[in-house]
């Protein structure tokens, strides 16, 4: 028996780092623009609580921070940037649910989960499953191959 890949997936995933974005609502500079400038990743505090910000656009650059605090002080201007973490464990938690979903349900396969339900609703949540699969799978192949 196959494990189902999204299971063997989210099984491994345990937070460590928290992702973060910088989102600019105003540029006062004129230089990076508006709108998610910045890609970050806070480390956890056994780490020594670095904050790791790299910058979107043509002049990107990785800059790495004692405290996220720092990237705040630095970037906010005045509340124009905000510092915004992305909800891994809620995502985790979501995708979990969604991998659920099928086995709850006592089908086998992807396309008896869309064929077995008349609602829209439950085909798109198939859907979700299907690209999540799919993603996973090209991930595994990716870092294996």
């Amino acid at each position: 028996m196959t494990t189902d890949p999204i299971t063997a997936y989210l099984d491994t995933l345990t937070p460590t780092a928290q992702p973060f974005v910088l989102r600019r609502h105003e540029d006062v500079t004129g230089i990076s623009g508006t709108g998610v400038v910045a890609d970050g990743v806070l480390f956890p505090t056994a780490g020594g609580s670095k904050a790791v910000v790299r910058w979107r656009g043509e002049r990107g650059s990785t800059v790495i921070w004692d405290h996220l605090r720092h990237v705040h002080e630095i970037h906010g201007h005045d509340g124009r940037t905000t510092v915004e973490l992305v909800p891994i464990d809620e995502l985790i938690a979501a995708l979990k649910a969604v991998a659920t979903i099928r086995p709850a349900l006592g089908l086998v396969s992807a396309s008896q989960f869309v064929r077995g339900q008349d609602s829209g609703w439950d085909q798109a949540l198939a859907e979700v499953r299907r690209t999540i699969t799919v993603a996973i799978t090209a991930l595994h192949s990716h870092v294996e191959g």
